[in-house]
């Protein structure tokens, strides 16, 4: 099967939204429909089309993250990347509309809580604090990876402990300051790492480039993707604390064993896998099998 890029068009107020992370953002001010067949095909899964809840049967309202590129984002008024397009196959596979309404991270964790979103296409981290209020189908199994400017050879790094005594650049909330702040003086220990928060992702980049601070950390796919764009950073081959990130959905959700079950047709024809190919997404990110994660069975 042959991907091609998803766009949608939308009339959108963008927002900003992290992976991992929040910042402020403005509200998206309309939504659109993802049309199955309209950029990409995929074939109607009777099994899993089956078990599609009634409710979610005439269609299914999607938070999707705005400025997460390769995986999710808005360009020109249209929803392109490679978990929008995975999120169209698996609408396709259930035989349901999937409604896209462009938001930022603010609005979408309350939104799932409070029903406004069945679902949000936004490349979440599954962490505990999140568990106690969503459930996760992931699209990939991915960690921080770190980046620095190609103009600074001397600032390459092997290790994560190679980065102590340096200066980081983050997204603002996102997991890796979380991460990196926690474990600072475990991975460090009198030579800590300073790390930094910045509004965006764009920021903490040219923060690199610009020589401001040494180094950016972000999710290894977004630092790979930005890199190759660029041409001005280089991305380190290791990855810290792989863990699992994708869609998010109210916690007890009927629709999350659906949504699990579209995965797992994704990866069992392959169109999963062709389209991570596409996006140049690594291999070392695909899941071989598709997992609801709760609270309960936090592993899937």
């Amino acid at each position: 099967m042959k991907m091609r890029m998803l766009a949608v068009p939308a009339v959108l107020s963008l927002g900003l939204l992290t992976a991992c992370g929040s910042s402020a953002a403005s509200e998206a001010g309309k939504s659109e429909k993802a049309q199955p067949g309209s950029q990409i095909t995929a074939e109607k899964d009777e099994a899993v089309a089956s078990q599609v809840p009634e409710e979610f049967k005439d269609g299914v309202n999607v938070a999707v993250y705005s400025d997460w590129a390769p995986e999710e984002y808005v360009e020109e008024g249209e929803f392109k990347g490679w978990s929008v397009q995975l999120a169209q196959i698996w609408s396709q596979k259930m035989g349901a509309e999937f409604e896209l309404n462009a938001s930022g991270f603010d609005s979408i964790i309350p939104g799932l809580g409070n029903n406004r979103y069945d679902m949000a296409v936004a490349s979440l981290g599954v962490t505990d604090e999140r568990l106690k209020s969503l459930d996760f189908v992931p699209m990939q199994k991915e960690g921080t990876s770190f980046a620095w400017a190609k103009s600074k050879p001397d600032n390459a790094v092997s290790a994560v402990e190679d980065v102590c005594g340096g200066t980081v650049a983050v997204l603002t909330g996102a997991w890796e300051y979380d991460y990196l702040t926690t474990n600072n003086e475990k991975i460090c220990g009198d030579e800590p790492m300073d790390v930094q928060q910045f509004k965006d992702q764009p920021s903490a980049e040219l923060a690199v480039t610009s020589g401001r601070v040494d180094y950016v950390a972000a999710g290894s796919g977004k630092l790979g993707y930005a890199a190759k764009q660029s041409g001005s950073l280089v991305v380190g081959d290791f990855i810290v604390d792989a863990v699992y990130n994708g869609v998010g959905i109210p916690k007890d959700s009927p629709l999350g064993p659906v949504l699990r079950d579209a995965m797992q047709s994704a990866i069992d024809d392959g169109s999963y896998g062709e389209l991570r190919r596409e996006w140049g997404a690594s291999e070392q990110g695909d899941l071989k099998k598709a997992v609801l994660i709760t609270e309960d069975n936090p592993n899937g």
